[in-house]
Formats: C-alpha cells, sequence, structure tokens
C-alpha cells in the first residue's frame, strides 16, 4: 500500500485523461454524424429547389405560349396581379409570425379579416408535410 501511494496521483492523471480521450471520441462522432445528417438535408433540399426552379421555368415557358397565342395584355395583367397577392400574402405571414392579430393586419393592409384567416390557414396546410418529416429520416 506504502508503494501504491506516491504513484496515486499519477494514475488519477492517466484515468482522466483515458475518460477525457473517450469524451472526446463521443463528441467527434456525434459532430460527424450531425455533418452527413446536414449534407443529406442540403442534398434534399437543392433537389427538391432544382425541381421548382424546373416547375416554374415550364410554367412560364406555357403562360409565354398562352400569351403569343392570346391577348399579351392579359397574361401581362394576370403576372401583375399575381405579383400583388404573393407580396400580400408576404406581408400577411410575416405580420402573423411576428405575433400580430388577423384584425391588425388585417387593418394595417387594408384587407378583409378573411382573407387574413385564409391566407394563415392556407400556409399552415402548405407546411404541415414539412414539419411532420423531419430531415433526419434518412437515418431510418
Amino acid at each position: 500500500m506504502h508503494l501504491l501511494l506516491p504513484i496515486l496521483p499519477y494514475l488519477l492523471i492517466v484515468a482522466m485523461t483515458i475518460v477525457l480521450l473517450g469524451l472526446f471520441y463521443g463528441i467527434n462522432q456525434t459532430v460527424y454524424r450531425l455533418r452527413k445528417q446536414v449534407a443529406q438535408c442540403e442534398a434534399s433540399v437543392t433537389a427538391r429547389g432544382s425541381e421548382f426552379a424546373n416547375g416554374l421555368m415550364e410554367l412560364k415557358r406555357s403562360m409565354a405560349d398562352w400569351g403569343a397565342a392570346g391577348d399579351g395584355q392579359a397574361v401581362s395583367q394576370a403576372v401583375r396581379v399575381a405579383g400583388l397577392n404573393t407580396s400580400l400574402r408576404g406581408k400577411v405571414l410575416k405580420m402573423h409570425r411576428l405575433g400580430q392579430s388577423p384584425d391588425r393586419i388585417a387593418e394595417a393592409l387594408r384587407v378583409p379579416k378573411g382573407e387574413v384567416d385564409l391566407l394563415v390557414k392556407v400556409h399552415r396546410v402548405v407546411m404541415r408535410p414539412y414539419a411532420e418529416v423531419p430531415c433526419s429520416d434518412h437515418d431510418k
């Protein structure tokens, strides 16, 4: 026992070093796994984004074809109205995310309260699949 007492501090240092190395290795593995999940999510988002861009380009082409065959002024009017609706929708959703009431949003943007409620409900319905399916489903 007298021989063990002088080397006890060194044994404790070695034991703590081994424990810390084990913790470091575990953290390193977790970071590696999380980086891999992030890369998979980014690839998924990039793929969906390119699908969306392709669909949008196809829609623009079909609208251009439709405009060439018909009244070009009606197409430009429809595009302007759609742009206003997109802008209004963005403003409504931003104010909603900031916690403002539908009455306040309707008053500030000068639109009916029913339209504000409808925009918020449609946004919730559209975003529901993304809220229910986490990006980490690749690990299953």
